[in-house]
């Protein structure tokens, strides 16, 4: 009797254990989800190394299998959200996908580069619009092209006369001509207003502004009293380099950029005077446009031009100076200077939790100053414990 009690124990046992094996195998299936993060309107393709038998998915409004072959199938994402997804294969096995869908906008921040140079326009006349391309076809758009939208890489693009806007979009020659901006600027031939970099979230704005702010005596009515004396008070009008831009992430390959860039500076030779103060006028090249950019393609946009004329008088120093008689020693010229701005803007988006190698600055740990060794020779001693 005993004997076969410990029988009935032992079958029990390992009957439990045969159960808790089968349970925890369960579960370890279970657990075995393969994660796949799809963007919304994009397919990602599976192929599995025996036949489909049948599939199975949790929220088709999130995410959708279509079954192309015995062994391939395609998962489509249609709406931001997660979904699971169990395919079940003839050979018995079951693969497990949880799809993680979400909208390219999502977590995603947009970095807009601009340069803002003036280049005089004999240095542009040099090279000509044409020679900004040579390997594809670009989009230009200008008040002096007839709507022209596409030109191919075998035709040369040639403004009309009297026209005074260029715009010229393109991704592939922008180094070509930063690096005609830098060599220009080696010869004094042009400079460089700002460079900025500017990041905002999707759909919200940035502003940049270089230069400073002058202050304006405004007059109020109605002074104090009876007196008739007005008030005075000041408001501080901003000038300099400025950039207002906002941009919309519309997919993962392109960005619709809002932009204002502007330039402005005191023009004293337009200046009035309002009750003893001389307030200048203002010269501004402003340019206001939307366009869908890709990411890293460049934006040129051109065509504001500035004219300068300036009074040079050469002659004998001391003679030259005298009334009437010194413009018998001296000569008088006028010289003309002409220069264009060009603004050219790269916008690129990223991801702020998982950024480029490029954009994260390297930061050295303590043990590998160079000073550490010198720094530790002169520190106190670090203090025993006291034994008890």
């Amino acid at each position: 009797m005993a004997t076969a009690r410990v029988r009935e124990l032992i079958v029990a046992a390992a009957s439990f254990l045969s159960i808790g094996l089968c349970v925890r195998a369960s579960q370890a299936q279970e657990t075995s989800v393969t994660p796949l993060a799809v963007m919304t309107g994009r397919s990602y393709p599976i192929t599995f190394p025996a036949a489909i038998s049948k599939v199975s998915v949790t929220e088709a409004a999130i995410a959708d299998v279509v079954v192309i072959s015995d062994r391939e199938l395609v998962v489509n994402a249609k709406a931001p959200g997660e979904t699971d997804a169990i395919i079940y294969l003839t050979s018995g096995v079951r693969q497990h996908y949880r799809i993680q869908v979400r909208s390219p906008s999502e977590r995603q921040q947009i970095l807009v580069a601009i340069k803002f140079a003036e280049i005089r326009r004999d240095a542009l006349r040099e090279i000509g619009v044409s020679a900004l391309y040579r390997d594809a076809d670009i989009a230009v758009g200008s008040s002096g092209l007839s709507g022209q939208t596409s030109v191919p890489r075998s035709s040369p693009v040639t403004p009309v006369g009297g026209s005074q806007f260029l715009s010229i979009l393109t991704d592939f020659d922008t180094d070509r001509l930063l690096a005609f901006i830098s060599l220009q600027e080696s010869k004094g031939r042009a400079r460089t207003l700002a460079e900025p970099k500017l990041m905002a979230a999707n759909r919200e704005p940035a502003t940049f502004l270089a230069g400073g702010e002058l202050p304006i005596p405004i007059a109020q009515g109605g002074g104090a009293g009876n007196t008739g004396n007005s008030a005075i008070s000041v408001q501080y009008r901003e000038f300099g380099v400025r950039l207002r831009f906002t941009g919309e992430i519309i997919n993962d390959s392109l960005v619709k950029l809002s932009i204002e860039p502007e330039v402005s500076s005191l023009d004293f030779g337009n200046a009035i005077i309002i009750s003893g103060f001389r307030i200048p006028a203002f010269r501004t090249r402003r340019i206001q446009t939307t366009v869908d950019v890709r990411r890293n393609e460049s934006l040129i946009i051109s065509g504001m031009f500035n004219e300068d004329q300036e009074r040079v008088k050469t002659g004998i120093p001391g003679l030259m100076d005298i009334p009437i008689l010194g413009q018998l020693f001296s000569s008088t010229r006028y010289q003309r200077s002409e220069s264009e701005l060009l603004v050219v803007v790269t916008p690129s988006v990223f991801d702020p939790l998982r950024p480029r190698r490029q954009d994260v600055l390297p930061v050295l740990p303590d043990t590998a100053l160079p000073a550490r060794e010198a720094i530790q020779k002169r520190l106190p001693p670090a203090a025993r414990p006291r034994r008890p």
